[in-house]
């Protein structure tokens, strides 16, 4: 609703008018009054004369009264109309024309003006020129008396008071004019103002990237702009006039539109979110702000809707939310909504449990493998698969989980508060899906590309006292897990509280030995190599713990943990930094005494491990001649051409290679001939049976007649008996040995002082 115009005040409510008023009707008033009193001193006194003027003095007082009394109309009426009578009858009793009232007229009219307007000023100056007309005719006709001065003084106070209210309502006149001047001139100035202002604000909200929609009180579309139009699909003409509810908030459920207007009719701000339609059908997602529009004294008279299309924000919060809990490959859950159910299904603190979970963890057998051989996005077709074929035999109130790479987690929910029964139902359902995955898998919508892998799974129940949380099931379900794989794979393994124990020793090892390596507990043991007449040609360097709790630590407690983690890089690093240290020592300078370290697979394959054992070397000046190192047939065969080169790098440093546990692996001798090495080690398994079984005595005489056909030294580790020893040179005279029989593993420089000492090794009694 549009706000009304104002009323101008009439003129003579107009300060300056008002001014006026007050100046005429003092002037009048002691005008009239120190006349009429000088008149009194006339000789012979004209009672008519000074009654004429005593009036005129009384109408200025008695428009003074009603001007203090607010009433400023009548004031200025009975000033103008008062003084003008008073003025005739004295302008007739002295003389008409010939008189000198007539001065008043002028004044009079000017007033009039002034004071009352164009149609009371044009009332007075027609009777006034009546009233000279009869004045010209009385003059004529002789009617009046020749003008007799009888008090000077009055006529010149008469005269000055004449004057100086001519000049008052002069000034007045010309103040006021100034005055209105000024304020048409600053009202011109504040219209343009104010006009830019308008044309800035119009194209704001024109221009504004957000909708903006006015309605009346009825809720009916007055205004909208050009970003309604834009988004909204509709005209202009289309919704004006309509209902809002209809085109605008058409979104607005029920409830929220009830909630609306009782906050607008509180006088209030409404905030919220809405899904309203575009022309064509089209959801938008908008956050609105509804507003009232309040006019200067207060009452409400529109309303605004400012509407943010928030249809991308939601888009992409819910994108991140997706992002943030489902896997992008294969839309299932992933590892962050696996912990919040299990955090929701663990109940309250404190409080037994009243009902068993199960946790799943399953990871997919030789997955790598067929990574590798058929590439990276068969292997994401595979995943897929498997996602597809596990969610097909899932219960409806389980989770089906992608934790990582080929590992998927299944939560099984509400199998009963008998663990027991809770457990045989969780195997059940692992079985089930073990062979529900034993099934071809198809990998392409012909049906061309199948696979068929199995799985491990570990299992564990959850929640198992009244402090389980989500954390310690999944690391139960991981060692478990652990377990299956070890076993073999395509194994079900079962938490037990033993395998948790041994984590936890796990764990503990692992932490230590981290510690340990920096801190100086790692001792270095070496055990001889001697030729067959038990001259030592060199040692084997091996690694020891010297625990400050524990005392010496067997290496079968710690390497396997250190092999399971990083922590074999560094360990390895260090066994060979010491190696190298222990080389450089004059002994093996003057006797070519060699030592052999066993590397890691994670150690070898380090992108700068040639670098790193470069500058090992040339730190401690040892010679890379007396160095061998041994590694395994399983580390080679894993990425062969790279093990070929960086042997062939070593090589090149004068590094012997040795092929450690010789037949266990793949013995290929297709591998064998292209392998730069230069020694090859007979495990003890078939060393220690070799005199009494005929079937591991062919064994070893068929890996020394590989030995000798490709020029291969020969070491036999675990040699324990003087048998072991004999079958061993009968075969072939040049072999070395290692073993009990020649000396058990002792301190790097318990072997160094007893080596310096002797030149052969002694055969210890104990075997």
């Amino acid at each position: 609703m549009a706000e009304a115009p104002a009323v101008p005040l009439p003129d003579h409510e107009d300060a300056t008018t008002r001014h006026l008023v007050r100046v005429a009707g003092w002037a009048v008033m002691l005008l009239g009054g120190v006349i009429g009193v000088l008149l009194m001193f006339d000789d012979p006194v004209q009672p008519a004369r000074v009654a004429l003027n005593l009036v005129a003095g009384l109408v200025g007082g008695s428009a003074l009264w009603l001007a203090r009394q607010q009433r400023w109309t009548q004031a200025a009426h009975l000033l103008v109309w008062g003084v003008w009578v008073s003025v005739s009858l004295v302008a007739a009793r002295n003389g008409g024309v010939n008189g000198p009232n007539l001065l008043n007229y002028p004044v009079i009219i000017v007033l009039a003006g002034w004071l009352l307007g164009a149609r009371a000023t044009l009332t007075l100056v027609g009777l006034t020129a009546l009233l000279f007309l009869g004045f010209i005719w009385a003059d004529i006709q002789g009617m009046f008396k020749p003008v007799q001065v009888a008090n000077r003084v009055a006529g010149a106070v008469y005269l000055a008071g004449i004057l100086v209210l001519t000049a008052a309502a002069t000034l007045l006149s010309r103040r006021n004019y100034m005055s209105r001047v000024q304020e048409a001139q600053q009202t011109a100035t504040n219209l343009a103002a104010s006009e830019a202002a308008l044309r800035k604000l119009l194209r704001a909200v024109e221009q504004s990237p957000e909708s903006i929609v006015i309605t009346d009180l009825k809720e009916d579309i007055e205004y909208v702009n050009d970003a309604f139009v834009r988004r909204t699909g509709y005209e202009r003409d289309e919704v004006v006039g309509k209902a809002s509810a209809d085109y605008s908030s058409n979104g607005l459920a029920p409830a929220q539109r009830d909630g609306l207007r009782a906050t607008l009719a509180r006088g209030e701000s409404w905030a919220g979110e809405q899904v309203n339609r575009r022309k064509d059908g089209a959801e938008i997602a908008e956050a609105v702000v509804v507003a009232p529009i309040r006019q200067p004294d207060g009452h409400i008279s529109h309303y605004v809707e400012l509407k943010q299309d928030v249809t991308e924000r939601k888009r992409a919060a819910q994108e991140i939310h997706r992002l943030a809990h489902f896997d992008s490959l294969t839309s299932l859950p992933n590892r962050f909504t696996l912990m919040e159910r299990l955090s929701a299904l663990q109940g309250r603190a404190g409080r037994p449990p009243t009902t068993q979970h199960a946790l799943l963890l399953l990871d997919l057998d030789r997955f790598t493998t067929f990574n590798d051989a058929r590439g990276s996005e068969m292997g994401d077709r595979l995943l897929c698969a498997v996602a597809l074929r596990l969610s097909e035999i899932l219960p409806p109130q389980g989770l089906l989980v992608r934790v990582a790479g080929d590992e998927f987690a299944v939560v099984l929910h509400g199998l009963g508060a008998d663990a027991s029964l809770a457990g045989r139902r969780a195997l059940a359902f692992a079985e089930k899906l073990q062979t529900a995955l034993l099934r071809p898998l198809h990998l392409q919508d012909n049906d061309t590309e199948e696979a068929q892998l199995g799985a491990s799974v570990g299992i564990t129940l959850y929640p198992q006292s009244a402090n389980d949380v989500a954390h310690d099931a999944l690391r139960r379900a991981g060692t478990a897990l652990h377990r299956a794989k070890q076993a073999g794979g395509g194994r079900v393994a079962f938490f037990e509280q033993g395998m948790g124990e041994a984590a936890e020793q796990r764990f503990r090892v692992e932490r230590e030995l981290r510690q340990a390596i920096g801190a100086g507990e790692l001792r270095l043991y070496l055990q001889s190599q001697v030729d067959v007449l038990g001259q030592i040609t060199g040692a084997e360097v091996l690694v020891r713990w010297q625990h400050p709790r524990d005392g010496l630590v067997a290496p079968g407690v710690f390497i396997p943990v250190a092999e399971e983690s990083d922590l074999i890089v560094s360990l390895g690093g260090w066994v060979l930094s010491h190696a190298c240290a222990l080389l450089a020592q004059p002994l093996f300078q003057e006797r070519r005494l060699r030592l052999s370290v066993n590397l890691s697979a994670r150690q070898f394959r380090q992108a700068g491990f040639v670098p790193q054992l470069r500058a090992m070397l040339a730190a401690s000046g040892a010679d890379p001649r007396l160095l061998t190192l041994e590694v395994t047939e399983g580390l080679v065969i894993d990425d062969f051409d790279d093990a070929v080169a960086k042997m062939g790098e070593l090589a090149a440093l004068g590094v012997d290679m040795s092929l450690d546990d010789f037949g266990t692996g793949y013995s290929s001798l297709a591998y064998l001939k292209r392998l730069p090495i230069q020694e090859i080690k007979i495990d003890r398994s078939f060393v220690r049976d070799a005199p009494t079984n005929a079937d591991d005595g062919v064994l070893v005489e068929g890996i020394l007649s590989v030995a000798r056909h490709f020029g291969l030294r020969m070491v036999a580790e675990g040699v324990e008996t003087r048998d072991q020893a004999d079958f061993l040179s009968q075969r072939a005279p040049d072999i070395v040995y290692q073993g009990y029989l020649f000396g058990r593993p002792e301190p790097d420089a318990d072997w160094l002082a007893r080596a310096a000492l002797v030149g052969t090794a002694t055969v210890e009694d104990e075997g």
